[in-house]
């Protein structure tokens, strides 16, 4: 039983004295939202002076948690507006401590007749339990550090007004949990589903336990315990080979055979690349830092392990919004809500790094606007009440005000971090290309926006405008194709994949067997220095099956209504194509039958609301759902598949199921995508080549080093490429392309040429144009240059004359 004698000495959190900028505008967030929510506060009458936000009965307890917290902070600050708030600080605080209370109670640790209300908000599984998941596994019961965390934090904040009663209540479920996760390993996990999270959220339990059980005899073990699940929070396989020291021990004595990153860097979670689960590591980070700093405690070096690799990924995919871009889908809201720019916010702060200090910026001013739009709330009242998420209600959603009292905390504890890197000098440093393979995917940055190819998990293409996801959502299999055989359920067998990277741009190629390897599957995907895409994908049977449908080219586009973002928050899209236009509403319905879906036939081009042009050739048709009935919610978003091939069909092996061919071009007007140009050119067996103004991409799907050809017909000036050579006789042009097995490459245009009959054009990387006359006259050659340069020049007859 504890007592008062095991808890802390402390009288008051060791706080800076005043607020500083950015403190201060994540405290305007809070109170902007404290009557959001004190209106969902209720009183709980089992005990006296308790009580619970959102109905009390949400998982791990943080229905209640995580408003009181937010509130908390919020009231401590000198600066606090009661006028704003809507309520004074007084009662703000014995609120606070009514929702400590209540979760004491309401806690395995509590008497066995408290449990949490018989009706709540949504999702009764919780109702009428207690929450500390007691017996329900490591994944459940370690979850409830957080609020075990938040117990803690509320108590030490508002030291001089907690009671003795209160006081030993938040002690016993604090030594609850320390007697569970306090001499236990940590866990090591990393493919599918990482551990990552789970570790950190331990590491904040284990914190709060020794921090305020400070003199209970069992301290310096929990401390000890926490410090390896610090370190194991994001450890990577690469640390069992790092003799370094890190405190006391070698970086591969703390590390062991425990790990929850994979190589490079990147967690997964849910079968996916996800960034939530990566940032969990940064969150873990400034959590337990805050705890520990609220107590005047130095922080450990395990802390900081890898945490800086771990943001340096998450910097490089965030999107024109201030979000990382899920690159192989998003299981959770494609919209993260207010103060989701967390990870930069730390990166700041415990990095000293500018880039994420302008990026937490962006983030920040984003969430801003949604919860002024909101009227101060996360979510449009009437849409939280009538949506549900995979965490029933959507209600519960308000309490993610949680994250900016973090933010604020940290702040507030840590000061505003360095100065933000301008705007354009950060988009210049981050462009580029990345590959990254044990993630298994590759990321190109660039001034249009970002546009990624992820090849494990999930296959996909991500092509992202500026706005990133406010304009195309995350959707899992977004693009590559979604091929359906009878008897073959789905499966991705990796035959080959290759990816050439160049300083700003990428081209990919990759061969993939599908649906129990009855299908095989050929991409050709290229990123082009200015975000076009070229994009070529083909299906091709492997035996004699049924193919009952293939989709491909799909894009879930974002349609959500956030009134002060803008152009890509107004509720609505366009979707030009050559017949017109078609507009389409977002908001949400309560019924299939509320959906939209137009087949628009087999158009040239089609155009995303002047933001994502595309020019293609597909065998299906073009289908836009407009939809408006979600289970689960994810975004208001609609669904554009560019060819959908319906219609069952019996394949032999070696016959074609599909196949589609592209130029993407991001921050395009439909204007613009009328004219663009898309040339298809014909080539060998097992092989594809695009071109478009300046670039020319090919690949080779089969093994081993070949010359591949291509041909075109031959009009007007013929582009010469730097790397390979050009025939051109009579109406065709033949272009050789040396390219290894299973590979792809891409071709910069540098020179285009006039001329009439047959001639061989050789193009040198260094620059240099050989061209020889295989006629028997001399021939006039006019070359012009990337910058207009004009060469003319008159070839004898089977000479050859360099330009």
């Amino acid at each position: 039983m504890v007592r008062v004698e095991d808890t802390t000495e402390l009288t008051a959190p060791c706080f800076p004295a005043g607020e500083n900028e950015l403190s201060r505008r994540y405290l305007r967030v809070i109170e902007k939202w404290i009557p959001v929510g004190t209106s969902y506060f209720n009183l709980w009458s089992d005990r006296p002076n308790c009580g619970h936000f959102f109905g009390g009965c949400h998982a791990y307890g943080l229905e209640t948690m995580m408003p009181a917290e937010a509130i908390t902070l919020a009231s401590v600050s000198p600066e606090f507006n009661e006028k704003v708030a809507g309520i004074s600080r007084e009662e703000v605080q014995r609120m606070a401590i009514q929702a400590v209370r209540y979760l004491c109670f309401t806690h395995d640790t509590g008497p066995e007749d408290c449990v949490r209300p018989e009706k709540g908000l949504g999702n009764d599984k919780h109702c009428g339990t207690k929450w500390g998941e007691r017996g329900l596994g490591f994944f459940r019961e370690s979850q409830c550090g957080h609020t075990v965390a938040g117990l803690a934090r509320i108590c030490l904040l508002l030291r001089d007004q907690v009671d003795e009663e209160t006081w030993l209540m938040v002690g016993r479920v604090l030594e609850d949990y320390a007697g569970r996760f306090g001499k236990m390993p940590p866990k090591s996990g990393v493919y599918w589903d990482t551990q990552m999270e789970e570790n950190g959220w331990t590491v904040n339990g284990l914190t709060s336990c020794f921090l305020f059980l400070s003199r209970h005899a069992e301290v310096a073990t929990w401390e000890a315990t926490c410090r390896k699940w610090m370190f194991s929070t994001c450890s990577a396989p690469q640390d069992a080979n790092d003799f370094g020291m890190i405190g006391d021990v070698t970086v591969k004595q703390r590390a062991s055979r425990t790990f929850t990153a994979l190589p490079d860097y990147w967690a997964e979670n849910h079968g996916m690349v996800h960034p939530n689960y990566t940032t969990s590591g940064l969150r873990c980070l400034m959590n337990a830092a805050s705890q520990l700093a609220l107590w005047g405690r130095a922080l450990p070096p395990e802390l900081f392990w890898n945490r800086k690799r771990v943001y340096e990924n998450l910097k490089a995919v965030t999107d024109g919004s201030g979000y990382p871009s899920p690159v192989q889908g998003m299981d959770w809201h494609y919209l993260p809500t207010v103060g989701s720019e967390v990870a930069h916010t730390i990166a700041s702060v415990f990095f000293d790094d500018p880039d994420a200090a302008a990026l937490a910026l962006r983030g920040l001013r984003n969430s801003e606007l949604r919860q002024d739009g909101n009227d101060g709330r996360m979510y449009e009242k009437e849409f939280a009440e009538k949506a549900h998420d995979q965490q029933d209600p959507m209600i519960i959603r308000e309490g993610t005000i949680w994250a900016v009292g973090h933010g604020y905390l940290l702040h507030r504890l840590f000061g505003p971090g360095p100065k933000p890197t301008p705007e354009p000098v950060l988009e210049k440093r981050l462009a580029g290309v990345r590959s990254y393979p044990h993630a298994g995917f590759v990321h190109h940055r660039h001034v249009n926006g970002q546009t990624s190819f992820s090849w494990r998990n999930s296959v996909m293409a991500l092509p992202l405008p500026k706005a990133g996801t406010y304009t195309i959502a995350p959707c899992s299999d977004s693009w590559m194709g979604r091929p359906v055989v009878r008897d073959r359920p789905d499966s991705h067998r990796l035959k080959n994949m290759n990816v050439a990277e160049y300083d700003d741009a990428f081209a990919a190629a990759m061969v993939m067997d599908r649906c129990q390897e009855s299908l095989r599957q050929q991409v050709l995907f290229a990123s082009l220095p200015d975000g076009r895409v070229l994009s070529f994908a083909r299906f091709v049977a492997l035996e004699t099956l049924m193919l009952e449908s293939l989709e491909q080219g799909f894009l879930r586009v974002t349609n959500e209504s956030f009134p002060l973002i803008g152009h890509d928050c107004r509720g609505a899209r366009v979707l030009y194509h050559p017949d017109g236009k078609n507009e389409y509403k977002g908001w949400l319905g309560e019924k299939e039958t509320d959906d939209v879906i137009d087949h628009l036939g087999k158009p040239a081009w089609v155009n995303v609301d002047d933001r994502m042009g595309i020019v293609f050739v597909g065998e299906g048709e073009v289908v836009y759902h407009n939809r408006h009935y979600y289970k689960p919610y994810r975004a208001i978003a609609d669904d554009l598949t560019l060819s959908r091939q319906e219609d069952a069909v019996v394949l032999q092996a070696g016959e074609a199921a599909g196949r589609m061919t592209a130029l993407i071009v991001p921050e395009q007007s439909h204007r613009e995508t009328a004219a663009a140009v898309l040339r298809i050119l014909d080539g060998l067996e097992n092989s594809a080549a695009l071109a478009t103004e300046g670039y020319l991409v090919a690949a080779n799907f089969e093994e081993g080093k070949r010359i591949c050809e291509f041909e075109w017909a031959r009009s007007g000036e013929i582009s010469i490429y730097a790397g390979a050579t050009v025939e051109m006789n009579g109406d065709r042009v033949r272009c050789s392309i040396p390219l290894e097995g299973e590979s792809a490459c891409l071709l910069e245009e540098t020179h285009t040429l006039r001329a009439k009959g047959h001639l061989f054009v050789d193009a040198i990387q260094n620059g240099s144009v050989y061209v020889t006359n295989l006629d028997r006259e001399p021939m006039q050659i006019v070359l012009v240059d990337q910058e207009g340069g004009v060469q003319e020049q008159e070839v004898e007859a089977g000479k050859v004359v360099r330009f």
